[in-house]
């Protein structure tokens, strides 16, 4: 068979399988429409929360508008004790509730520090730590008016009392992520992660061999249509990457920092190997819902190695190293550094480096099994 006629032939064979089609072209684009949803707003705010005031005091009601005022919770109800928010929580009608203690007022008063009691459903630690957040917030404030009064009333000029309040003020400013949210950190790695496993089993599929004559019609005894599924699935994923990497970041509003060029010169190995390692699986793997099985099995657990949901520091020595076969795992790493942080690109070129080793490693293995198959045939 000639180069065109293999080319045509793995064109036909790609958009005549409705299941590749579907994951290459369906799958890429309703995941980067819906997944980045959930994060659309960065950070919780303005959680519904519950008031038990136990001091019925000026000061406490002081605490409770301050409070409300903050753009991490929202008062909704005031209840007589701490049993009562039971139901509501039940119900997901609140998501905190927050005691103020009795004797408030008067503990201000007397220098002392009352102690303001928050519940909550630790288990959305997200949700937990932003309402604990916004009582810190107020209590800081509240405590800071009270400590100023307290030292004007004794005549302490008004700059004095706020330099003995706070003899230092914090200025914190976030790097790499300016929202401090989910989004901008979360989505563009999952984005690698997702080319990567839609390309694994669309490689894997088109790579299963169906029988000796198939496989000696399709390479004429070489290895023709490796070579062509390589540079379609190629050709499309690049696309793909770009979009990614391109429009879908900007519509979702996350950071880009990078050149194109130096994204292209990442993505290049990355998909080489992907394809490489998918076209493995098509060997290993004689069925073709089995592959999809597996990849969508391995996604949730290449996503916790990859070192930037969770730290790689805090995974076992040998997930590390397992997590280095995974072309996602290093893509993941260098684009982030260099799209997210502004990395210069010399300092990728250990990533860079680690993508070609596997390229060469997957594909070279890939072309041999292959090779090997057909002269068994």
């Amino acid at each position: 068979m000639s180069w065109r006629d293999v080319f045509i032939n793995e064109l036909r064979r790609l958009f005549s399988n409705p299941a590749v089609v579907f994951t290459v072209f369906g799958g890429i684009i309703i995941y980067s429409l819906l997944y980045p949803l959930p994060y659309a707003n960065q950070l919780p705010r303005e959680l519904h929360i519950a008031i038990v005031d136990h001091d019925q005091s000026q000061q406490s009601r002081t605490f409770i508008r301050m409070l409300d005022a903050t753009p991490q919770v929202q008062v909704v109800k005031q209840l007589e004790s701490e049993t009562e928010s039971s139901p509501y929580f039940a119900s997901a009608e609140i998501e905190g509730v927050v005691t103020i203690p009795q004797h408030f007022y008067r503990d201000l008063l007397l220098g002392k520090s009352p102690v303001v009691s928050v519940g909550g459903d630790a288990s959305f630690f997200l949700t937990y730590g932003t309402i604990v957040e916004g009582v810190v917030a107020t209590g800081s404030t509240l405590g800071a008016q009270v400590k100023v009064q307290r030292a004007l009333m004794h005549d302490t000029p008004m700059p004095l009392a706020a330099q003995q309040y706070a003899p230092f003020s914090l200025n914190a400013v976030p790097v790499f992520n300016p929202t401090t949210g989910y989004g901008d950190y979360v989505v563009p790695g999952v984005f690698m992660l997702i080319l990567q496993q839609t390309l694994l089993i669309a490689s894997g599929m088109l790579g299963i061999s169906t029988g000796s004559a198939h496989a000696a019609q399709e390479t004429a005894r070489n290895n023709k249509s490796l070579w062509a599924r390589t540079a379609v699935l190629t050709g499309i994923y690049c696309i793909m990457a770009m979009y990614y990497l391109g429009a879908s970041l900007s519509l979702n509003g996350v950071n880009q920092m990078a050149e194109p060029l130096q994204l292209a010169a990442v993505m290049l190995p990355f998909l080489l190997a992907t394809i490489g390692l998918g076209s493995l699986i098509g060997i290993a793997i004689k069925r073709a819902e089995i592959i999809t099985l597996i990849v969508l099995l391995s996604s949730m657990p290449l996503l916790f190695i990859a070192g930037f949901v969770w730290p790689s520091s805090a995974l076992p020595t040998w997930l590390n190293v397992v997590a280095q076969f995974a072309p996602s795992t290093v893509v993941i790493q260098a684009t982030l550094q260099l799209n997210q942080m502004g990395a210069d690109f010399h300092s990728q070129l250990g990533h860079l480096t680690q993508l070609w080793l596997q390229a060469t490693a997957y594909l070279g293995l890939a072309f041999y099994l292959k090779g090997k198959a057909n002269r068994a045939a």
